[in-house]
């Protein structure tokens, strides 16, 4: 396969109805930064394989596909950003692509999940992959979804520099 050819999964989306008490937003960021301060003193942050501008172009893409759409667009979420960027790495490392189990390492306040998963030789390559498969642009275009988290992880796979990237979608 060149590496300017992307290969996609199947996408991936799960419900759970919401059982449990209505959380504020103020709990909400409450435990997000609650998260983060044990995330950066554990150096769990800084395993992060993905750059800040690898990412935002992962979620800039995703973005503007849903404002060409007339959506919203989706709040980035670091808790997710974290899912998808180990994911990513797993997938970089075994030199292939599969789905995560979605509800690992999701905050426990989502109602649906979803995720995108693929490589190919660059960000722009593999996000025209995903809007050409029914599947994939179904989860971006979701209006029930608002936030997401990304990774975008290179690597060499059979002589070829590929990258790796992540949706993992969210409606909290």
């Amino acid at each position: 396969m060149a590496s300017g050819t992307p290969l996609l999964d199947s996408p991936e989306t799960s419900h759970l109805p919401n059982t449990g008490p209505r959380r504020s937003r103020s709990r909400g960021f409450l435990a997000i930064a609650a998260i983060l301060v044990a995330c950066l003193g554990s150096g769990l942050l800084t395993s992060c394989e993905s750059t800040k501008p690898d990412r935002d172009a992962v979620i800039n893409a995703v973005n503007a596909s849903r404002k060409a759409a007339g959506l919203a667009p989706l709040v980035e979420n670091v808790t997710l950003d974290i899912k998808a960027d180990n994911w990513a790495q797993h997938m970089r490392n075994v030199c292939d692509i599969s789905h995560s189990v979605l509800r690992e390492g999701a905050p426990a306040n989502w109602k649906k999940l979803g995720e995108n998963v693929g490589r190919g030789g660059t960000i722009a390559v593999v996000h025209d992959a995903y809007m050409n498969s029914p599947g994939h642009r179904a989860n971006i275009l979701d209006p029930a979804f608002n936030q997401m988290g990304a990774a975008a992880v290179w690597g060499n796979c059979k002589g070829a520099r590929t990258v790796f990237t992540v949706h993992v979608f969210m409606k909290g």
